[in-house]
């Protein structure tokens, strides 16, 4: 048993570590994503002088949303997916999480309204009244932006076999050897 003990320990180590590779790229495209949002949001609010500070949201919302985004691709409703048009899956996947920033936005409020009536009723009344919708909207709608995204450049990358887009964006291009043509 005591052998089997650091065995496990270093599988799953190891574990740990693939996911974490593998949701590196995820992760630092998804926080690039929230911190313009962020920043927009910011901007908007600006004119309204409301302060807003929610970096460590953002930083949480970007872990989550790329561990979301790599677990939505090992579910059945991803593998009935594949057999239509990319487009479809793109859709339906940012529909899921579009959906899913609203109802977290709303359960939000929720939870924050309950802390301040103490009681179920009270909270929804509460949440109902005072909760800005429009708000909730436009970061669902920017999360769902970003998804889209992400999901089309995720098609895009497989299609053109692995690695494809990366090096397409952040490789230094090969210059030819032509001479170039003189202008006339």
């Amino acid at each position: 048993m005591a052998v089997d003990s650091p065995r496990r320990i270093t599988r799953i180590g190891r574990a740990v570590r693939r996911e974490i590779q593998a949701g590196r790229p995820i992760f630092a495209f998804f926080i690039v994503g929230f911190l313009i949002l962020l920043t927009l949001i910011k901007l908007i609010l600006a004119q309204f002088s409301i302060e807003m500070t929610t970096l460590s949201t953002v930083l949480i919302g970007a872990f989550a949303a790329a561990k979301g985004a790599m677990l939505m691709d090992e579910t059945s409703l991803a593998q009935r997916l594949e057999r239509y048009p990319r487009i479809v899956a793109v859709a339906v996947k940012t529909f899921f999480y579009g959906l899913a920033t609203v109802l977290l936005g709303y359960l939000e409020r929720f939870l924050e309204a309950l802390h301040h009536t103490r009681s179920f009723g009270g909270a929804v009344s509460f949440m109902i009244a005072h909760a800005n919708h429009y708000r909730i909207m436009a970061v669902a709608l920017g999360v769902s932006v970003l998804f889209a995204l992400y999901f089309a450049f995720f098609e895009i990358n497989r299609r053109m076999g692995g690695g494809a887009l990366r090096a397409l964006f952040l490789e230094w291009p090969v210059v030819s050897q032509r001479p170039s043509v003189p202008a006339p």
